[in-house]
């Protein structure tokens, strides 16, 4: 078994950069995860798999995310061996129409990459509102 490599390191960088990007797009969001990928929501809720993410995603965009961008950032990324990362991120939703991003809007979340068949893609996702901030 080898050890993660720098190349290893921008591919992750590099799908979760993609995954922000493809916000608005509840089917090209949900093609950064695997087929059974677990996707636990900031109201609790979980979504498994393909179809359920691509789902809720639709009711959200054309809800409360309408009109938004994803904006992220990866605070910690650990290797837990050479096929598997753990990024722990900060996300933030951004409105393009000048409506006012709440506080509940802002999330802590952990996302697990697992490399298969060669890439990189999202098997796990748990996102959890920041609290008030003072």
């Amino acid at each position: 078994m080898s050890a993660p490599t720098y190349a290893d390191e921008t591919a992750v960088r590099d799908l979760y950069q993609r995954m922000l990007d493809a916000w608005g797009d509840s089917e090209a969001y949900a093609a950064f995860f695997t087929p059974d990928a677990d996707y636990i929501y900031g109201a609790g809720g979980v979504q498994h798999g393909w179809k359920e993410i691509i789902d809720g995603h639709d009711v959200a965009f054309s809800a409360w995310a309408r009109n938004s961008r994803l904006e992220g950032r990866i605070e910690r990324l650990r290797f837990l061996s050479p096929d598997v990362a753990v990024l722990l991120c900060y996300g933030h939703v951004v409105y393009l129409d000048q409506r006012s991003s709440d506080q509940n809007k802002r999330t802590v979340y952990t996302l697990v990459a697992q490399r298969i068949a060669g890439g990189w893609v999202f098997v796990s996702y748990q996102n959890t509102p920041l609290g008030r901030q003072k």
